[in-house]
């Protein structure tokens, strides 16, 4: 405020984090205050041009990669959600920017951006010469937070989908306190100190995974993270024994502050446990799954994830039973239905599923009405469906040529063949 006072001919743009701000800082009939608002659709593209303007010489380069992650943010709309928030956005394109490509599994994403959130803390070593934590090292920050994200979520959600579920300053205190007891076999007093101090310093004035939300009131920076971290959680305690996953698959299939969470934890699990936890959800019996199929169409979504499942014949299974609802002329397969099974092929482009998907796909072929078969097709082999739609272009029936050109569209694969 001294140096605008002399310097009052300077154009001057204060920025602040929101947790922290009092209005009263700057007078309001002076100074216009703004609050930045999440990113729209043309904000992350401006983004992601200027972004790789920057950093890359070559011409081909830059637009490969602009086109890398915007197919990466089109087929992924969690990973769309993130982008929305400016930081987040900036620690994907990070990513990005140095591998080339987004991790295909979302949780390969989502740990290297809690980990970029993580080593921020730490910039300048201030943590682990404990001038700021008396008993906290760095490494025991990971662990923190995924006992406290799994806690957090037990409290139920807020509606929201991007917000984390808000928890009061007392009671993460007290959360916290426990929780470093545990891990650092300190005093109730000691640890209690230390659980003040890691919300003071670190949440609240450094950016982090968690931020203060309003008076007294904390939250994780975007909910993904919550889900993320509590699923890791889960996955810590799988090393007593498998029967946790099973465990938490039963009791909160279907929930929907919980799919998340399970999609994370399922994506993660090795050797013979997919096909486990896959057999767990098909036999679930939910209420109604004859006439809502929630069951197998949370079986599909989970093969979307690229889970590793070993055994061939039960993935065929859940195609099958996947096209041939979709095949059905009953009247109780809605539209939302068959928009939910579509998804869960056009989700399986460039997963480990992909050839088997489109060799189901054509065993069916005879039943499906032409052009919704080469929409399916499209979703995942682009090219093959490519060629039937040039071909149906030319077509006597002015319907047929329209959709087909509706379809190509759709497809995205503007290139010189589609053009001509």
């Amino acid at each position: 405020e001294a140096f605008l006072n002399q310097c009052g001919n300077c154009r001057t743009i204060i920025t602040s984090r929101p947790a922290g701000y009092k209005r009263d800082f700057f007078r309001t009939d002076e100074f216009p205050h703004y609050e930045l608002q999440p990113f729209d659709d043309d904000k992350i593209d401006t983004f992601i041009e200027h972004w790789y303007d920057s950093r890359f010489e070559l011409e081909s380069e830059r637009e490969r990669r602009k086109s890398s992650l915007k197919k990466a943010f089109a087929s992924q709309t969690r990973i769309k959600q993130l982008a929305r928030n400016p930081l987040l956005l900036t620690i994907i394109a990070l990513i990005h920017r140095y591998q080339a490509q987004l991790p295909k599994e979302r949780f390969k994403l989502y740990d290297k951006a809690v980990e970029t959130l993580l080593t921020t803390w730490d910039s300048n070593k201030e943590l682990s010469n404990h001038e700021i934590l008396k008993y906290l090292e760095l490494d025991d920050l990971r662990r923190l937070m995924e006992r406290l994200a799994y806690w957090i979520h037990c409290q139920g959600g807020t509606g929201d989908t991007e917000g984390g579920t808000l928890i009061d300053r007392e009671e993460l205190i007290a959360q916290l306190t426990q929780y470093i007891r545990e891990m650092k076999r300190v005093e109730r007093h000691e640890a209690k100190a230390e659980a003040k101090r890691f919300l003071e310093s670190i949440v609240r004035d450094r950016a982090g995974l968690l931020s203060l939300q309003g008076q007294d009131r904390y939250a994780f920076v975007h909910k993904t993270f919550q889900e993320y971290l509590a699923a890791m959680e889960i996955r810590d305690r799988q090393e007593d024994g498998f029967e946790v996953v099973i465990e938490h698959v039963e009791k909160y299939l279907h929930d929907a502050h919980w799919e998340e969470v399970l999609l994370l934890l399922i994506a993660q699990q090795k050797r013979k446990n997919p096909a486990k936890v896959l057999r767990c959800v098909l036999n679930h019996k939910s209420p109604y799954e004859q006439w809502l199929h929630r069951d197998l169409l949370f079986a599909g979504t989970i093969l979307t994830e690229n889970v590793p499942v070993a055994e061939d014949n039960l993935v065929t299974s859940i195609l099958d039973r996947l096209l041939r609802l979709e095949i059905s002329t009953s009247p109780l397969v809605t539209a939302k239905l068959r928009s939910q099974l579509f998804r869960c092929f056009e989700n399986l482009f460039e997963t480990a599923f992909e050839q088997a998907a489109v060799t189901t796909l054509k065993q069916y072929q005879e039943s499906f009405e032409q052009l919704r078969f080469l929409s399916y097709l499209g979703t995942i082999s682009p090219n093959e469906a490519e060629v039937a739609l040039i071909a149906l272009l030319k077509d006597d029936n002015w319907t047929v040529r329209y959709r087909a050109a509706e379809s190509l569209v759709q497809l995205g694969t503007a290139n010189d063949s589609v053009l001509e």
